[in-house]
C-alpha cells in the first residue's frame, strides 16, 4: 500500500510534538506539563492517550503561530493543561469531573 503526502506529514508532525512533549516533561519546563501527564496517567489514561491530549494543546499553540496570532501564550498553555482532559475526553474516574 502507498503511503500517502498527507500521511507522512501528519507522522512527522506527530512526532515533532511528541518531542516536544517529551523535552518539557524532561526539563519540567513548564513544570505543569508533567504535572498534567502524571495526572492523566492516575485518572487512568494511557501513555499515548495523555500524549495526544497534550499534543492537542502544542498543536494550538503552533496553530496560534502558523496564524500570526501571537504564537505560545504561556499561560493560555498552562491553563488549558490543568483543564485536561477537557474539552478533548471526558474524565476516566468519578472525582475528576471538571
Amino acid at each position: 500500500m502507498e503511503k500517502k503526502i498527507g500521511d507522512d506529514i501528519d507522522e512527522r508532525l506527530t512526532k515533532a510534538i511528541h518531542a516536544a512533549i517529551e523535552q518539557q516533561i524532561a526539563e519540567k519546563n513548564p513544570p505543569e506539563t508533567l504535572i498534567a501527564y502524571e495526572r492523566l496517567l492516575e485518572e487512568e489514561f494511557s501513555h499515548d492517550e495523555a500524549y495526544a491530549l497534550i499534543g492537542h494543546l502544542v498543536g494550538m499553540e503552533i496553530a496560534e503561530e502558523i496564524r500570526g496570532e501571537g504564537g505560545l501564550n504561556m499561560e493560555r498553555y498552562i491553563a488549558a493543561l490543568e483543564e485536561l482532559p477537557a474539552p478533548f475526553a471526558k474524565p476516566r474516574r468519578e472525582d475528576n469531573v471538571y
